[in-house]
């Protein structure tokens, strides 16, 4: 979510309108920001306005993990980034996403090698952002649909130390099985979160590639027919 000087607009899937409220702890304690939103077409947007504060100390950040409280009573909660200029993802060329090893509607995915100059801990989310023409796209995390779980992994300049086994072999992260429903026309992307707990924490987030089939090339996406 880009933050233009204090302004920021949040969009949102919705079924009705409701208040939103955000919250950062690495920008200030407690709601940093309030709002509201109505909701046409099952869509909404909401305009919020950071403290002055809480702006400048994002601004020397550049961006931050942010917490989307949405709705009346019981909130629903979210995860955003807070950034002062776009960020574009990058690629991750290792690990990656499996469309059809183990079934042909079974993917699996797997943690790219994560290297860092100088050693850090590392908080890694992974998604797989799908595609319909009757949907658009979605989201699906290792806790369900647009809900997935922080991992914390520590990555050295040589890899992700946390994976070594022992006897010194490399046992990556993995997902799996993630099955798929047949006859939707689904593309499937994997997307990795990544959280640098540097001095000030550093996010950035990128996709990984797939394998149509064992012995295909790298490709973008998986397509499921």
């Amino acid at each position: 979510m880009l933050v233009s000087g204090r302004e920021l607009t949040l969009a949102i899937a919705c079924s009705s309108g409701g208040r939103v409220s955000l919250s950062a702890s690495a920008l200030g304690p407690g709601v940093l920001a309030r709002g509201s939103y109505s909701c046409r077409d099952r869509q909404g947007s909401a305009q919020m306005s950071l403290a002055p504060a809480a702006a400048s100390r994002l601004a020397a950040l550049r961006s931050t993990i942010g917490r989307v409280a949405l709705g009346f009573g019981n909130a629903e909660r979210f995860s955003v980034t807070l950034e002062t200029r776009p960020t574009a993802p990058i690629d991750w060329s290792s690990g990656g996403m499996e469309c059809s090893v183990l079934a042909p509607y079974e993917a699996y995915l797997v943690a790219p090698d994560f290297t860092v100059t100088p050693p850090a801990i590392i908080d890694v989310r992974p998604w797989v952002a799908w595609y319909t023409s009757a949907n658009g796209w979605r989201w699906l995390g290792t806790t369900g649909v647009n809900q997935s779980s922080w991992y914390r992994w520590y990555a050295t300049p040589g890899g992700t130390a946390t994976w070594v086994t022992p006897n010194g072999a490399l046992n990556p992260w993995t997902w799996a099985p993630v099955r798929v429903r047949a006859g939707l026309q689904i593309h499937a992307i994997a997307v990795f979160e990544l959280i640098y707990w540097y001095a000030h924490p550093r996010y950035i987030w990128g996709y990984t590639p797939a394998q149509p089939t064992a012995s295909a090339p790298t490709s973008t996406y998986c397509l499921f027919p």
